[in-house]
């Protein structure tokens, strides 16, 4: 904690979980990262910005009308669990299986990806075991 003062200032005192940062890139790492030194003015202008658009548009997700099948990972440090389940349900039309027998990176994960295609192939043909 010590070297990264930032994370002294969270505060819990209303119970609002700390989460991990495993995806977050912050500015001293455009001072400490060679390869990234020439994009820190670029970054300082997306940081600065608070004009941002909506991301998702949350009624035309509800309203989707293509089979979306998705994994779950119970366990998965970058996306909060809760999230990504209510994230799921709110599109239409939305498969999902919930697993904590693998993480974020499986479908890339050397052994995983067959049993994660496995999973949404069964959600698309609809076969339970």
């Amino acid at each position: 904690m010590k070297e990264h003062p930032a994370f002294m200032n969270v505060s819990t005192s209303n119970d609002e979980p700390v989460f991990f940062t495993g995806e977050m890139i912050y500015p001293s790492m455009f001072r400490d990262y060679f390869e990234l030194r020439n994009l820190a003015p670029t970054a300082d202008i997306l940081a600065q910005m608070c004009d941002w658009p909506v991301l998702y548009n949350t009624e035309r997700l509800a309203n989707n009308e293509i089979p979306v099948y998705a994994s779950i990972y119970i366990d998965d440090m970058y996306v909060a669990y809760d999230f990504a389940l209510d994230s799921a349900k709110k599109i239409k039309k939305c498969k999902y299986f919930i697993t904590n027998a693998m993480y974020h990176n499986a479908i890339s994960a050397a052994g995983k990806s067959e049993e994660v295609f496995k999973q949404l192939f069964a959600l698309r043909d609809d076969v339970m075991d």
